[in-house]
């Protein structure tokens, strides 16, 4: 009995302590179990706890452990490198130490590296670490470039893009994706997403494409974030939001250290942040456009050492910062067009000696041209079109080397300098509605390589120098609509001269002269317009003009025989209504290239010849308001006349016109009931109403 009671009792304490262990076993967690410890191996040398430490771009101290035995030991990189900040201790004495690392920021695009040696002293021992330093890209991955782009997607209402993205699908097959294969792996290096009908805000997230070097998006966006600065390997940013979004940029924007192009757009960058483009290190091309751009530009634009651009068209700043001199060694183009609201240069213009290109139409309040704007002798282009404020040029503008000059619309100019003739390579010259113009410096006769001068609409223009006939290069020479009463004999020393045109003004008297003195001796001219003036004379001269493809000369005082056989062989276009013009048609087969022929209001008699039929190039002949008489040939149904193309009212025309005339094709699209069966009182056709 006792036996028993003693087992029992053995029984259930081995049952509690055994439950007491299992329970406690469920929870237990065996990470917490110490090492065993390792008696130190105190045998003579150097051991290092690892041979490598990669410390993050900011550069945080990381350390390691060494155990030196039998002697004091030392540390020293391989190479001097600026990079590293510090490293301490720098010795010690036998037994344990910990050394510490501290790198500089790694603002550049690589992961770097330096080796230090550890030497002891006593034994000569040495064994190395490699320390390397990540790059502010090394945490991201292809992985946060998809998440980025999905983020990017949604904030930018992807659903209802043009090419929308699946999330399903590969980003290589992502429209405006481009991946390039990176340290193992694809990454976004491209984003274009110029035609998506994007609409939404740009999320902070897309500062996450670390590998990203060229980034279009244009769209109804709404916001544009700062952490674009975080894009360090950015070289092209081209943004084109809706309008009036606003930027208002960092102060400091050197991060994007590799943006080379920034075209803002349409983008509303307040005046007050724009100091932050001058942060930026690499970049060679800035171009902004926003009407919302106004004031003066802030100094300071000098630190883009690296600028070869700068296009300011459509904005409205008032002046350019006086150190923009500064950038003389790389800026080669200046766009400057439409800048309604600028109103100077400044005075350091004139230092950007490596200008190629500037770009001033528009300018509209612009007075003047700065002294030393000479000096910009690598421009071989200035257009100064539309500058309706400009009144002077400075004085040393024949210093220039450019070969063309548009004053196109500079309503206020009155007068050129006379340097102006030194502008050795000019060969296109352009005043046209300059209305202020009184007159052009004799210098003007020492552009030997001028081959265009246009002079339209320039109402001031009273003379011209003589020294123009010195111009034996001039081709074309445009002025109509000038204030000149008489051109000088001058005009026909122009032997080089193709196209002529003195235009006059409708309602004057315009100029006056013989027209043979002033264009007989034109013998190049290929076109000429003098019409609305008061040229007299025959027409005889024109047998001299053996080139002459478009004559212009109605409404003059013309009078004289017409004989058709001195007009010149390839004539396509003739123009002489108004004018008092005798004779008849005779030969008028000859003109064999004549497509218009204009020849009414005139004094013109006979019958139309039956030659008329064999003039086949013939789409236009008006010779109404005459006095030819007979009836209509019957060749005239065998032309191929345009719609409205044979006038012959108002003349002297009589008899019955031939049935085959009047049931051909041509007649219909003559409308002839206005433009041939009304004829002078006493005068008409006998078959027709």
């Amino acid at each position: 009995m006792k036996t028993m009671k003693r087992y029992i009792i053995n029984l259930v304490l081995y049952s509690i302590v055994s439950l007491w262990m299992f329970s406690s076993c469920e929870d237990y967690d065996f990470k917490d179990i110490p090492d065993p410890v390792i008696p130190e191996d105190m045998t003579p040398g150097l051991k290092l706890s690892r041979n490598e430490i990669m410390i993050d771009a900011m550069g945080n101290s990381q350390g390691f452990e060494l155990r030196s035995i039998g002697g004091g030991w030392s540390i020293a990189p391989i190479e001097e490198t600026a990079w590293v900040f510090d490293y301490e201790p720098k010795s010690g004495d036998e037994g344990n130490a910990v050394v510490g690392i501290t790198l500089r920021v790694n603002e550049e695009m690589q992961e770097r590296y330096a080796k230090f040696v550890v030497r002891q002293e006593n034994t000569g021992v040495t064994d190395t670490i490699l320390v390397g330093q990540y790059t502010y890209e090394s945490q991201y991955t292809r992985r946060s470039d998809s998440l980025a782009l999905l983020v990017l997607h949604e904030s930018l209402n992807g659903e209802k893009w043009r090419n929308p993205w699946n999330p399903r699908k590969p980003m290589t097959e992502w429209s405006g994706v481009t991946l390039q294969e990176i340290n193992g792996e694809l990454r976004v290096t491209k984003l274009l997403l110029s035609d998506f009908s994007l609409s939404g805000n740009l999320p902070n997230e897309i500062g996450n494409l670390r590998e990203l070097t060229s980034l279009r998006i244009t769209g109804k966006v709404y916001k544009c974030p700062n952490s674009l600065i975080n894009l360090r390997k950015l070289e092209s940013l081209n943004v084109n939001f809706s309008d009036g979004t606003e930027w208002f940029l960092p102060n400091d924007m050197s991060s994007m250290l590799s943006l080379k192009e920034f075209l803002p757009g349409q983008l509303k960058i307040p005046m007050e942040s724009f100091a932050g483009i001058y942060t930026l290190p690499a970049l060679e091309k800035l171009t902004i456009s926003t009407i919302y751009l106004i004031g003066d530009m802030p100094e300071g634009i000098s630190r883009l050492k690296q600028l070869k651009s700068l296009s300011l068209g459509g904005t409205n700043i008032y002046s350019l910062p006086d150190d923009i001199g500064d950038l003389a060694e790389n800026l080669t183009t200046l766009n400057l067009n439409g800048c309604q609201a600028l109103a100077s240069l400044g005075a350091n213009i004139g230092k950007l000696v490596n200008l190629k290109t500037l770009t001033l139409s528009g300018c509209k309040v612009l007075k003047e041209l700065p002294e030393g704007f000479g000096n910009l002798t690598s421009l071989t282009a200035l257009d100064l079109s539309n500058c309706e404020g400009l009144e002077r040029l400075s004085s040393d503008i024949g210093n220039l080397q450019v070969s063309t000059l548009t004053l196109r619309g500079c309503k206020l100019l009155k007068e050129i300098p006379e340097s102006f003739g030194e502008l050795a390579k000019l060969t296109k010259l352009n005043f046209y509605a300059c209305a202020a113009l009184e007159t052009l410096p004799e210098s003007i006769g020492n552009l030997t390589k001028v081959t265009e001068i246009d002079l339209s609409q320039c109402t001031a223009l009273t003379s011209l120098p003589t020294s123009l006939g010195q111009l034996t290069n001039l081709k074309k020479l445009i002025m109509p609509r000038t204030g000149l009463t008489t051109l000088s004999a001058t005009i026909s020393s122009l032997s080089a001269l193709e196209e002529l045109d003195v235009t006059g003004q409708g309602g004057t008297t315009g100029i006056s002269g013989v027209a043979a003195d002033v264009f007989s001796g034109l013998t190049k001219l290929k076109k000429l317009s003098a019409s609305n003036n008061s040229f007299s004379g025959g027409l005889s001269w024109l047998k001299n003009l053996s080139a002459l493809q478009t004559l212009r000369l109605d409404g003059n005082q013309l009078s004289g025989q017409l004989d058709l056989s001195q007009f010149g062989p390839v004539l396509t276009d003739v123009y002489l209504s108004n004018n008092k013009l005798e004779g008849n048609l005779n030969g008028i087969s000859t003109l064999t290239k004549v497509r218009n022929l204009y020849l009414d209001h005139n004094l013109l008699s006979g019958e139309l010849p039956a030659e008329l039929g064999n003039c086949s190039t013939l789409s236009y002949l008006y010779l109404n308001d005459n006095n030819i008489t007979g009836t209509i040939p019957v060749e005239i149904a065998n032309m191929n006349l345009g719609y409205g193309g044979l006038k012959l009212n108002g003349n002297k025309m009589s008899g019955e016109i031939p049935a085959k005339v009047l049931s051909s094709a041509v007649w219909k699209k003559l409308y002839p009931e206005t433009n041939i069966y009304p004829q002078q009182e006493g005068y008409g056709f006998s078959n027709v109403q």
